[in-house]
């Protein structure tokens, strides 16, 4: 079945750009205080020194990616949606079942989605701005798109 008949059918609406870009924001914000809390007694005895808070950043860069993959995860496939998601009122959906990722398809998405912004610089998010259905490279690797749960369509009209 077609996406746009799938979506008329159901009623439901594409999360907009600004919602998922408001979405990943806030998700980078909280993942960036967890990961502050977590070595804040190594930052703090750094006293500012920029260039050894910029060795320790090289040093933990892997657990950061790897607690980056398991946040998205997690929630992803508990809730359809992460922290930020969940504030915007939009959520992940697989466009076959409109239901949530389960856990696997929510760490391919995850770890496809944060290894590509990671070390491609973010390039695979043009697509969410070039695709019709606002999908990035990591929601059509899994068949999911990212819908507004905030106003049912049939309130919208």
């Amino acid at each position: 079945m077609d996406i746009l008949e799938t979506l008329d059918r159901e009623g439901l609406t594409l999360a907009s750009n600004n919602k998922r870009f408001s979405a990943f924001i806030i998700d980078d914000i909280v993942v960036a205080l967890i990961i502050f809390i977590a070595f804040y007694n190594q930052i703090s005895e750094f006293n500012g020194d920029v260039a050894k808070i910029i060795h320790l950043m090289s040093n933990i860069f892997i657990y950061i990616v790897c607690f980056r993959i398991i946040y998205h995860s997690f929630f992803t496939a508990i809730y359809g949606a992460s922290i930020g998601k969940i504030i915007c009122k939009i959520k992940i959906i697989k466009v076959d079942t409109l239901d949530k990722p389960n856990i696997l398809e929510s760490i391919i998405r995850s770890v496809f989605r944060i290894i590509s912004s990671e070390f491609l610089l973010y390039i695979p998010f043009i697509f969410i701005l070039s695709d019709k259905f606002r999908r990035g490279l990591h929601d059509m690797l899994i068949n999911s798109i990212v819908i507004d749960v905030s106003i049912p369509q049939d309130l919208q009209d």
